[in-house]
Formats: structure tokens, C-alpha cells, sequence
């Protein structure tokens, strides 16, 4: 296997070389071990004979992966590189951090990418409808797959229940799996299952509770009832085709434009209180159809998770 310095990371007064698969970077050792307390252990060992070296300098090789070690070691030296919200980055780079910050125990490190996955993936109905305007990682195809994973291996249970809920609206990539860099992944089977039987209840919740305001005939102060069941029936209609409609998603903004047109202003009122009345109750059951603790319970160990992280 050929061995490749990483450019921007070969600095020539590094006292260390550290290998990840098959890249080389030559750090400080002092620098690593501020920042973090497993470096400083390994700067506090004493220096064995038989120690290989690289370039006259400690080789230690790591069985990180050489993306997510490069990311970390920029954040580590460059302070500008991995900033907090609204700052913007990217999924792996994310991904990378979160794994190494917190292996390595670099509190604001890992802080900084949990901060990042918030915007993206909330646990407050407010924070989730205003993602869009605050995400931090920019959309891409199986997006949500890929947190869905990070979110298994690094036991983030405070964002499950929104992930699964969004997995379980791609159904084919539940079943079939996705594909990223090349290769097909899978959901975990735990999560596949979870997201398997939630589907179900949720189609009848989205019948029966999201959309009950198609199945209407008679609102009270209605004075166009024909005009009225003429639009709930067609809205019905378009949206019998799909297995599962995202209640939070853009089916909302059906009440700016076709319901409104649709029907008159008292059943257009009734019609959007009862829809936004029964989003909110959904989603405030989402942990339990997924077989989680309650919202209460996960907020916890989000600031939790956040605080034990420090500022």
C-alpha cells in the first residue's frame, strides 16, 4: 500500500506522523494534546525503542478513516474551518467530526456537529418547519439514510424519532436500500423494522386525522356547500395516488394556495385548524409509534448530550 501525505496536513516542525489507511499527516503532538485528554496520555508515554518512525518522527497509525481524520485535524488547527451554526458544512465533514470529537473527547467539537444536526433533523414541530431556512448541511439524495446511520452508531436517540419518520416516507429506500459513493447501504435492521411497522399507523393517522378535513360534507356556516365538497373531493382525489403524504412537509402549504381557492372562507378556517390541530398531535406521538421515550424524555438527553459537551 502506498502511503500519501496529505498536503495541508504535513507540517515539517510535527514531532508526530499519524497514518489513517493511506494517508500520512505530520502533526504537533503538543497541539492534539491540549485539545484533547486522549493525546495528552499518548504525549505523556514513554518513548519505546522499538517505536516506528516515519521522517524521523513517531509513526502512529490509526484505525480511523482517512477522511474523517483529515476533517478533524483541520478543525483541531484551523478554527475557521468547522464553525458552529449558521456557519454551513457538509455531511461527511460533519460525520468525521462527530466521530473523531468525540472518540477523542474534544468537547467543542462535538458540540459543533450535534448543533449542526439540529438544524437539519429537530425535535420541536417549530424548529423542523423552519429547517429550510436554517439548515446548515445542504440537501442530498439519501440525506436522511446517512444521518439515519450516524445517528444508530453514535446513539443519538433524541433524533430518532424524526429521522425515522422521514425514512419511512421513502419507502423504496427502506426495502431496497440507497446508494452513496458507489456502494449500496441499508438502514440497520432495527431501524428498517421500526420504520416498517410505523407505516401502517401512520397512513391511517394521515387518513384519519391529517387529511379528516377532505372527508367533511357539512361545516357550519358554510354557503357554498356544492362549491365546497366539489374541491374536498378533487383534493381526495390527488391525494389518493400517494402511500404516504408528508403531514410536515409541503402538503402544508396546500392551505396558501388550493384550499384556500378551494373552498369558502369559513371552510378554509375550519379546514386549516383542524389540519395544523392534527399535525401537532402527530407529532407529539411520533416516539410512540416508533417505539420510543417521549418527546419530554429525548429533549433530555439532548441537553444532556449538549451540556456534558461544555460551551
Amino acid at each position: 500500500m502506498a502511503l500519501l501525505r496529505v498536503p495541508d496536513l504535513w507540517y515539517n516542525d510535527g514531532n508526530i506522523v499519524l497514518q489513517a489507511e493511506s494517508s500520512l499527516f505530520r502533526v504537533s503532538l503538543g497541539v492534539l494534546a491540549a485539545r484533547s485528554p486522549i493525546f495528552e496520555d499518548i504525549q505523556n508515554l514513554p518513548r519505546s525503542q522499538d517505536q516506528e518512525m516515519y521522517d524521523d518522527c513517531p509513526l502512529m497509525v490509526l484505525p480511523d478513516k482517512a477522511e474523517d481524520l483529515a476533517n478533524f485535524l483541520r478543525a483541531v488547527y484551523n478554527s475557521g474551518f468547522f464553525e458552529p451554526p449558521p456557519s454551513k458544512t457538509n455531511f461527511d465533514t460533519l460525520a468525521g467530526i462527530l466521530r473523531l470529537g468525540t472518540k477523542y473527547d474534544i468537547p467543542y467539537l462535538r458540540q459543533r456537529a450535534l448543533l449542526h444536526l439540529d438544524t437539519v433533523i429537530s425535535n420541536t414541530l417549530q424548529d423542523h418547519e423552519a429547517r429550510q431556512s436554517k439548515r446548515t448541511i445542504p440537501p442530498t439524495n439519501f440525506l436522511v439514510f446517512l444521518i439515519a446511520d450516524l445517528v444508530h452508531e453514535m446513539d443519538l436517540k433524541w433524533l430518532l424519532p424524526t429521522v425515522l419518520y422521514l425514512s419511512t416516507l421513502s419507502f423504496e429506500g427502506i426495502t431496497i436500500g440507497y446508494m452513496y459513493r458507489g456502494e449500496r447501504r441499508w438502514l440497520n435492521s432495527s431501524q428498517q423494522v421500526a420504520c416498517v411497522k410505523a407505516l401502517r399507523p401512520l397512513i391511517k393517522w394521515h387518513r384519519k386525522d391529517i387529511l379528516s378535513f377532505l372527508y367533511w360534507t357539512n361545516v357550519d356556516g358554510c354557503k357554498s356547500s356544492a362549491r365546497c365538497n366539489e374541491g374536498r373531493l378533487a383534493l381526495l382525489q390527488a391525494s389518493s395516488s400517494h402511500t404516504l403524504i408528508d403531514a410536515f412537509g409541503p402538503f402544508a402549504d396546500i392551505f396558501k394556495q388550493t384550499v384556500r381557492e378551494a373552498f369558502c372562507e369559513t371552510c378554509y378556517v375550519a379546514s386549516r385548524d383542524a389540519h395544523l390541530a392534527a399535525r401537532e398531535a402527530l407529532w407529539e406521538a411520533l416516539p410512540g409509534l416508533f417505539n420510543l421515550p417521549s418527546w419530554e424524555a429525548l429533549r433530555t438527553l439532548r441537553e444532556e448530550a449538549l451540556r456534558l459537551t461544555g460551551p
